[in-house]
């Protein structure tokens, strides 16, 4: 039983998390927050003057002999007194509602801003990982106004038991009971909302991932990616009577959770109203017996049903405070993932030096939560100024490569070694800057030509010249100089203006991306798959030309794209099984023969 009761005010304390939430609003809006602490306990006390001027013009009234004239000034004066007191309190309210606003308008976006901060520090495993999703979504889903809520809900709450304690002090003339009486009577509500709180917040975290299936089917449905398909395939009714099916389920559990609450709510309550009306009862009899004078009787039917709204709103503000801290969990959930690389702000910057040796070691890596090693023993030179070729079946390894020397994951075991120094020695992102890789699944911003090109290097000085010939390089001036617009035109059908083009030659926007970075070695994942033949048979004739100084790795499923490169590894289930030029891997039987000797005989154009 004790044990219990212990574990029971462990998760309790644990779910507040006050301290860490108090800290987290006083570094999003410390002035704003003492700002708002102070108008609140003005207002307060002088709530209690008001009530105390009151109650002092009633013991006027009431100790006063009409017959007498001069008392008129007397009981003018209180009322006067008790006007200007109830003027400042409304001023006094209307300035800690603004403050209020100001500060959640500032935690909110202090909030937003962590969240999307927390989202770009992590690393890649983490965006291929169900369970990050489940707990971004939760974050996302808490909030960012709640922190805020709950300083505000603890400054009521504290304000509230003030308020109460000044009408408190008035019954202790009249009956001490009271207040310990209503107390009772009104904490049965309380722990029924704690309790279902803590239901709730259990439902929430079982029901995300089946939240954020919903919301996924949603995104299929509305976005502009999938629509082709959707309506080439009559999909749409599929996908809409899914997401119903989960959303009908998830609103179903959530109705019974809510009608089980309701009902402990309505006997609670009820039973709250009865205190209330006892002991208005008890004291309308002490009156009629004589135990109790009319000024008591009159300052009692002024005082006590604000005491009583008092404690509910107290009994209210401590079940809100422990929801919204509930949900603020999930955001601190998101804001305690570390990161499992090393953090970009350690080690050394880059040396800048005219030869770029890249070299793999001994590579061999394992994703996180999976037992089969994807890269086995690969060992793999990109030497400065040269053109390499990576090939092989889907699957080989080939992608999971380039996010080694991308530094989106770290190898389980081996060194890659820029210039003879582990890239682990560098720091984090100004290595990133000395790689440019255009991936299979490139992003398309529907942004102008001229950003699309620009985050290419979005350190590097604007300039205009660099991202024309960036663009010439790829093939992509020949169709944005004929835009309205031409650099500036907004590419996509998402926002006003914007301008659709082909899957190729958003392809090539993202080659010029690449071009456009200074970057001492560019990498090429199957960026030419949507360009037409001549297009590609353009860019890679010329390749070494348009690429200058700089080395290249090229994957690709097509021969007409590797043949060219100084050097040729075969990928084949994560281990390097041939490795030579083109024309000695065609001579050679194996996985590079099989895949392009008969098209370099067939195809004049490889």
């Amino acid at each position: 039983m004790v044990h219990a009761i212990t574990q029971k005010l462990k998760t309790l304390s644990t779910n507040l998390n006050l301290k860490r939430t108090l800290k987290l609003v006083w570094l999003a809006a410390r002035g704003w927050m003492l700002v708002s602490i102070g108008m609140i306990l003005a207002e307060t006390l002088l709530f209690m003057g008001s009530f105390y001027a009151l109650k002092i013009l009633v013991d006027k009234i009431s100790a006063t002999e009409f017959i007498h004239a001069n008392q008129e000034g007397t009981i003018l004066k209180y009322v006067v007194i008790a006007g200007i007191i109830a003027v400042f309190y409304a001023i006094a309210r209307a300035v800690s509602v603004y403050t209020t606003e100001v500060q959640a308008t500032k935690v909110a976006n202090y909030i937003d801003e962590k969240i999307h901060e927390s989202a770009i520090q992590m690393d890649l495993s983490y965006y291929e990982s169900p369970d990050y999703f489940d707990i971004l979504k939760r974050a996302k889903d808490a909030g960012a106004d709640r922190p805020n809520l709950v300083v505000t809900t603890l400054i009521e709450i504290a304000k509230n038991t003030l308020n109460l304690c000044a009408v408190g002090s008035l019954f202790i003339t009249i009956n001490w009971i009271l207040l310990p009486l209503l107390v009772v009577f009104i904490l049965p509500t309380l722990f029924v909302r704690i309790y279902f709180a803590n239901k709730q917040n259990i439902w929430r975290i079982k029901h995300t991932k089946l939240e954020r299936k919903a919301a996924y089917l949603s995104n299929l449905i509305t976005s502009d990616q999938p629509a082709k398909e959707i309506r080439s395939f009559n999909l749409g009714n599929y996908f809409k009577n899914l997401y119903q099916s989960i959303r009908i389920e998830v609103i179903d559990q959530k109705i019974k959770l809510s009608y089980r609450r309701t009902l402990n709510e309505l006997f609670t309550t009820s039973l709250a109203s009865i205190g209330f009306f006892t002991c208005i009862g008890y004291i309308a009899l002490g009156t009629v017996s004589g135990k109790t004078s009319v000024g008591d009787i009159v300052l009692f039917l002024m005082a006590f049903p604000q005491a009583f709204t008092l404690m509910q709103n107290i009994g209210a503000g401590i079940s809100i405070l422990y929801q919204n801290s509930i949900f603020i969990n999930s955001i601190f959930e998101l804001f305690d993932l570390q990161t499992d690389m090393t953090n970009e702000t350690i080690g050394k910057p880059v040396p800048v030096e005219d030869v770029t040796n890249l070299e793999l070691k001994n590579i061999n890596f394992i994703y996180p939560h999976s037992d089969k090693p994807t890269l086995v023993d690969i060992n793999l030179k990109i030497p400065s100024g040269k053109i390499i070729a990576v090939v092989g079946l889907n699957g080989a390894g080939k992608s999971t490569l380039i996010k080694l020397l991308c530094r989106l994951y770290e190898p389980n075991s081996g060194t890659i070694t820029l210039n003879d120094t582990d890239i682990q020695s560098f720091e984090k992102s100004e290595y990133r800057k000395q790689v440019s890789v255009v991936f299979q699944d490139f992003s398309r911003y529907n942004v102008s030509a001229a950003d699309n090109i620009k985050f290419g290097d979005i350190d590097r000085p604007y300039s205009e010249n660099d991202i024309v010939k960036a663009a010439q390089n790829s093939g992509a001036h020949s169709f944005v100089e004929k835009f309205p617009y031409g650099y500036k035109t907004m590419m996509g059908r998402v926002f006003e203006d914007g301008q659709e083009v082909s899957i190729g030659q958003w392809q090539k926007l993202a080659i010029a991306r690449s071009f456009y970075s200074n970057a001492r070695l560019l990498i090429l994942d199957e960026a030419t798959s949507a360009l037409d033949a001549i297009a590609e048979k353009d860019l890679f004739d010329s390749f070494r030309s348009r690429i200058g100084n700089r080395s290249a790795l090229i994957i690709s499923h097509r021969h007409s794209a590797v043949k060219h490169a100084d050097y040729i590894y075969v990928l084949s289930a994560g281990t390097i099984s041939q490795q030579g030029t083109d024309q000695e891997l065609l001579s050679l039987k194996g996985d590079y023969a099989d895949l392009f000797k008969e098209d370099s005989v067939k195809n004049k154009l490889f």
